[in-house]
């Protein structure tokens, strides 16, 4: 499933006169673009702010937004030309190198992924802890998708393998809700604003929360980078400025999203990405915004912590012999912080 938008048909929404101006690297070599979004989840909020403050359209490209129902959709769709670049999990970059496929990452969304992993009401009573997650039902955005893949890692540590609980593809947002609410899963993996509001419905009770870098370091072992934008390599060799044009409405959006106040994140995103009122959204907003990048850079630890936790599940991954700097490219986010300057 997909919903597609257009940076022309987002009204602009601004707060204040005083915004920067991007200036790409020359002439963007391919200023239409298309964009597969893994979800709309807070981590992904610097892409959904370029795209609806007019950072996009400032640096000279024409975004068009399709947002899929996970972060494997949306992988495809770049693998099968339909997508230029993807906003998506990092980590796809190091599952499709152990493919032979070069994927690459040029700027980071969050440096945490805002998972929040919990037991659903209706199963609460019977699940305690991972353990007893042994032949349950466990929704996630899509099978084969980073919440996938931090479910994988949350079971391991507690001895319970891939096979032995039943994942269902549920998606990341008005989908993630009812499959939750109505007992369609025992367990779910979530971000931000959907886990705020199964909680506050009293519809989730969280067995793990890495709504911020300290939360994330104590669970994962180092920050995890869950959200990135990324695309083949090939199309970054080949199309320099506009990857930079990309960065800097990337960054941009960062910059914003930093010194902006909750209530003003919510006006900012469109009605079709908000999934909340504005003030249970502005609640949401606060609970995970130290996750969210401010500068778009990858950490070379981060990178490893990465692998780490994809290791400890995927024993092809554990065997392989990765080049993880070949999987992120810090130049664009670099050049934009010279190119965004007052």
């Amino acid at each position: 499933m997909m919903m597609r938008f257009t940076t022309a048909s987002i009204a602009l929404v601004l707060f204040g006169c005083g915004a920067m101006a991007a200036h790409a690297q020359g002439k963007p070599e391919k200023p239409k673009l298309h964009l597969a979004a893994a979800g709309v989840g807070f981590p992904y909020l610097p892409f959904v702010i370029a795209s609806s403050r007019g950072y996009f359209k400032d640096a000279g490209l024409n975004v068009d937004i399709g947002v899929y129902s996970g972060g494997a959709k949306a992988l495809q769709a770049l693998l099968g030309g339909s997508a230029d670049f993807v906003a998506g999990a990092y980590s796809n970059t190091i599952t499709m190198a152990v493919k032979g496929q070069k994927l690459v990452s040029f700027a980071i969304q969050a440096n945490c992924p805002g998972f929040v992993f919990g037991v659903t009401k209706a199963s609460h009573d019977k699940i305690k802890s991972y353990a007893d997650l042994k032949g349950k039902r466990i929704g996630v955005s899509s099978p084969g998708s980073s919440f996938h893949m931090g479910v994988n890692y949350l079971l391991s540590r507690a001895g319970v393998k891939p096979d032995d609980v039943s994942i269902v593809g549920v998606g990341s947002s008005s989908g993630a809700v009812a499959a939750a609410r109505s007992g369609q899963v025992d367990a779910i993996m979530s971000n931000d604003p959907v886990a705020t509001i199964l909680q506050d419905s009293g519809d989730l009770f969280p067995l793990a929360a890495m709504r911020s870098p300290e939360a994330t370091q104590a669970t994962l072992g180092g920050n995890y980078p869950e959200a990135s934008v990324y695309s083949t390599r090939q199309f970054v060799d080949s199309n320099p400025n506009t990857v930079q044009a990309i960065t800097n409405a990337i960054v941009r959006a960062e910059r914003w999203l930093a010194q902006a106040t909750p209530e003003q994140v919510a006006a900012a995103v469109p009605p079709e990405y908000a999934l909340a009122d504005k003030e249970v959204f502005a609640k949401a907003y606060t609970n995970m915004r130290a996750c969210l990048s401010r500068d778009g850079v990858m950490t070379d630890e981060a990178a490893k912590t990465v692998r780490n936790v994809l290791a400890a599940f995927d024993p092809a991954i554990a065997a392989a012999r990765i080049d993880l700097d070949a999987t992120y490219d810090n130049r664009f986010v670099q050049q934009a912080a010279k190119d965004l300057q007052p």
